[in-house]
């Protein structure tokens, strides 16, 4: 399946990432003026600056040509034709019908404006009418109080497990302090208004 060209929303446009954007996706989470609160300050839970040939390894080709549709996607967030971010979603666990999201603005100046909120939502909504994906989860740091709560405006709420529960549910956490945050779509049924 080839995604489409772009996906509009009111003020934010998603188009699909190509290999040609890929280092400037790393270069905003890894060298911009949000890399701490992205990546974790390391005086605060030691996580190492991330390098371009680990990025990778996460962020396989497949998320920029669209080889593997169901394995992962970057999208790049634009506004007036300029580009600002970049959210993904990860391989689609069938078996529970969902997948984690994740995003990140090029620029300090991007953020607050509710643009990454749009763009999780119109994400959702492409991801529950082209693959009929109904979970999504999101794991943020506790430190990075401003991205909690764009994902909230998002209709992201906080898990109601445990710690030690969303971590055997959701996976690993991404940092020290990992809010587990997620977002169901119900699929509707034929014939319900």
């Amino acid at each position: 399946m080839k995604h489409p060209d772009h996906i509009d929303g009111q003020r934010v446009r998603l188009h699909p990432a190509t290999l040609e954007d890929r280092q400037q996706i790393y270069q905003a989470l890894a060298r911009s003026d949000l890399t701490d609160i992205l990546l974790g300050h390391p005086s605060q839970d030691y996580t190492p600056l991330l390098s371009y040939e680990a990025f990778c390894d996460d962020y396989k080709q497949y998320y920029f040509d669209d080889s593997n549709p169901e394995g992962g996607r970057c999208f790049v967030i634009e506004v007036d034709g300029q580009a600002i971010g970049q959210v993904n979603y990860n391989d689609i666990e069938r078996d529970k019908n969902r997948t984690e999201l994740d995003i990140w603005m090029f620029a300090e100046h991007h953020c607050g404006h509710g643009y990454g909120s749009e763009a999780l939502r119109l994400l959702c909504d492409y991801l529950r009418s082209q693959f009929n994906v109904e979970g999504f989860y999101i794991k943020p740091s506790a430190s990075n109080p401003r991205a909690i709560r764009a994902y909230e405006k998002a209709g992201f709420r906080r898990s109601a497990l445990s710690a030690e529960e969303a971590q055997v549910e959701y996976g690993e956490k991404d940092s020290i302090d990992t809010v587990y945050m997620t977002r169901n779509i119900e699929q509707s049924v034929p014939g319900d208004a």
